[in-house]
């Protein structure tokens, strides 16, 4: 690496060190839209560290004609000027906004960092390099905490994530203008940007910054070091907090992310509330849209009496409280499975199609050991089914005597005791007897008054359960 030539290169070069942006680094691939901040940043990288193969990506998002156009052209010729690789993506952003529903600034954004990573992996570049500053940084400092942010939040754009490095992260946005006239660099200037109805950043960068530094100079500057400052915070508590949600993570798929809620109950609510941030970004990729309300009514779940409750989010996401279970998933329209029942004939089969089981019935002799076996298999006494058997699904207040008590139970606290999760209760079916007396809650207990005597004659019930059918088959 060359020597510094002048304070922007400092800026970068102390950037590369404290951060460790280029160590083992042979290839950085830069997002260039043609704007001073990423002009200047190709520019040094090119002169500071002569050794790397350095190229410039430019998204042509196709929206503002000509002048995009010319936008294109202005990054191919700066870097033919500097012997830099030049790749150009094509994005159609407005057919992109209709299919989505989302504003041109979010696509905009999303189809840039597509492009940048496939370009880097077809063309084999180590590291992305973003034009991002210290100025952006404090801007998106400030946004973040309108919309309530945590601590993540307040470190605001992170100097490095994988491979996206920001070399710009300790330079302003005039240093960066300032370097451009020093040496002489054509830059684009894209008109939407100097549009405070745009977008919400234009209005911090155009009217609040500028009224800011008026009355407190030297803001912009305290602002990049309080993201510095929470940054710090997280790099020394973070591991620490990662062991801690390990601990507490009992299954980790891309069904659900469940966690125990015994292990998360004694935390510092301070601690708890990231953690809970940690495995929602997990579980869902990002935390867009989640605020510091949602985040407490999450942490609400662990209260005492919250099983069965339901937390939805954004982004179709919801957490729900299962027994000692916080389970974080996406969210299912719910649909109301229909009564159904079918007669069950000794030897014979009956099945219900919407809640997927199939209960075969046959002569038996109970075992000995039957009261332990497969929940799935029961022995009926003979007598109880003379009388003909039914499988049928549940009915709100039915009540039964669970096998080895005296006492009737409802289904529903039956249910309750035994964990069986809420959303989950009305798929489970039961046997009665023709007159409606429930015999055997499938896959789950046998009444006290339907039990065979062991080696006596009896009827043997096996219980099939297929996966419920996804929503394309029904």
């Amino acid at each position: 690496m060359t020597g510094p030539t002048d304070s922007l290169h400092e800026r970068v070069r102390e950037a590369a060190l404290r951060y460790e942006l280029l160590d083992g680094v042979r290839s950085v691939l830069v997002g260039v839209s043609g704007g001073q901040d990423s002009v200047a940043l190709l520019h040094a990288l090119v002169i500071l560290w002569p050794q790397l193969r350095v190229g410039a990506i430019h998204v042509h998002h196709g929206m503002r004609g000509a002048e995009a156009d010319a936008d294109a052209a202005c990054v191919r010729g700066l870097c033919e000027s500097l012997g830099a690789e030049f790749v150009l993506a094509r994005r159609n952003i407005r057919a992109e906004c209709a299919d989505s529903g989302m504003n041109p600034e979010q696509v905009g954004r999303l189809a840039r960092y597509e492009e940048y990573e496939k370009a880097a992996s077809q063309r084999g570049f180590d590291r992305i390099a973003t034009g991002h500053t210290g100025t952006d940084r404090a801007e998106t400092l400030l946004l973040n905490l309108f919309r309530g942010a945590g601590l993540r939040g307040m470190s605001s754009i992170p100097p490095r994530r994988g491979r996206i490095i920001r070399p710009l992260v300790l330079a302003t946005r005039e240093e960066t203008a300032s370097y451009c006239r020093r040496h002489h660099l054509a830059i684009c200037t894209d008109q939407s940007n100097l549009d405070p109805d745009y977008a919400r950043r234009n209005v911090l960068r155009l009217c609040i910054m500028p009224a800011v530094e008026e009355h407190f100079p030297g803001a912009e500057r305290a602002l990049m070091r309080a993201c510095e400052v929470a940054e710090e915070e997280i790099a020394w508590t973070e591991p620490l907090l990662q062991a801690k949600l390990a601990q507490a993570t009992l299954e980790s798929g891309s069904n659900a992310f469940v966690l125990d809620a015994d292990a998360l109950r004694d935390e510092h609510p301070a601690a708890l509330h990231r953690l809970l941030r940690m495995a929602l970004e997990e579980a869902r990729g990002d935390l867009l849209e989640l605020s510091k309300e949602h985040v407490e009514r999450i942490a609400g779940l662990l209260e005492p009496d919250a099983t069965g409750t339901v937390v939805e989010l954004p982004g179709e996401l919801q957490v729900r409280r299962e027994y000692e279970r916080l389970i974080i998933e996406v969210a299912e329209e719910s649909v109301p499975l229909p009564d159904e029942q079918a007669p069950l004939d000794i030897p014979g089969q009956a099945t219900l199609p919407a809640r997927a089981v199939t209960v075969n019935a046959e002569p038996a002799v109970a075992p000995e050991d039957f009261a332990a076996g497969d929940a799935t298999r029961v022995y009926l006494g003979v007598e109880a089914a003379r009388g003909g058997l039914v499988l049928r699904s549940h009915r709100p207040g039915e009540r039964f005597v669970p096998l080895g008590m005296t006492g009737s139970r409802k289904l529903q606290d039956f249910f309750t005791d035994e964990k069986v999760p809420r959303e989950k209760r009305a798929r489970i079916p039961v046997v009665a007897d023709r007159e409606g007396q429930i015999l055997w809650i499938v896959g789950h207990r046998l009444a006290e008054t339907a039990r065979a005597e062991a080696g006596a004659d009896a009827i043997r019930l096996t219980a099939q359960f297929a996966p419920p059918r996804d929503k394309e088959d029904t």
